[in-house]
């Protein structure tokens, strides 16, 4: 009996999943070691995951393409956590925002390493930079919606514009956490706290005053 085409997708789909798990933490692991994206040879990686070449290219064009794969994942996974706080109310306060921004770190943090390569790879790969421009034009839109919402609620700052103001902390946050991960475990809580409050007082707290 053949195999319906919706199973034979899924099938291809787990097994390209399987490939990219395996291939990945070898990239991790030689970005650990203090090699740069650029120095890793597609046939080193497929021999440390113990995977052939014609596999690889089964599923991936290139390494570039593989690490593309893993930030549209992840990507989707920052945005869901944005989306926490893109949905806080007028009830939200300082604890609850902290809450949400918790959230997108978690998000950013497990693999410190493939999103520095991703960053390194911006300045050479059109289709990764591209990616990213997409990435990032999609949490201004979400932050600015958020901000015109909470202009006619009347829980945040009035003054404010909204896709300018979205564009600047975006941006600076993008880099805020990209150096975040790398940061040690017990400054978290206090770069977190400082994060908080540079939202809560650009965004939130002229609004609260003028009540």
């Amino acid at each position: 009996m053949t195999e319906p085409v919706t199973d034979r997708r899924r099938t291809r789909a787990g097994r390209r999943a399987a490939a990219r798990t395996r291939l990945l933490e070898v990239v991790e692991r030689r970005l650990r070691n203090g090699e740069t994206f650029t120095d890793i040879k597609v046939g080193e990686i497929v021999a440390e995951a113990g995977l052939s070449r014609t596999t690889f290219y089964v599923y991936f064009e290139d390494k570039a393409d593989l690490l593309r794969s893993w930030y549209a994942d992840v990507s989707a996974t920052i945005t869901t956590a944005a989306r926490a706080w893109w949905a806080l109310g007028a009830t939200a306060d300082r604890g609850d925002l902290r809450a949400a921004l918790a959230g997108i770190v978690a998000a950013y943090r497990p693999h410190p390493e493939l999103m520095a390569a991703t960053h390194e790879a911006i300045g050479y790969d059109h289709d990764i930079r591209q990616a990213v421009d997409e990435a990032m034009a999609s949490y201004i839109a979400g932050l600015a919606a958020h901000i015109e919402r909470g202009q006619t609620g009347g829980f945040v700052d009035p003054s404010l514009p909204p896709h300018e103001t979205a564009y600047w902390l975006q941006w600076m946050a993008e880099r805020g956490l990209h150096r975040m991960v790398r940061a040690e475990s017990a400054r978290i809580d206090s770069l977190l706290d400082a994060y908080t409050l540079i939202i809560w007082n650009v965004l939130y707290a002229p609004a609260r005053r003028s009540e």
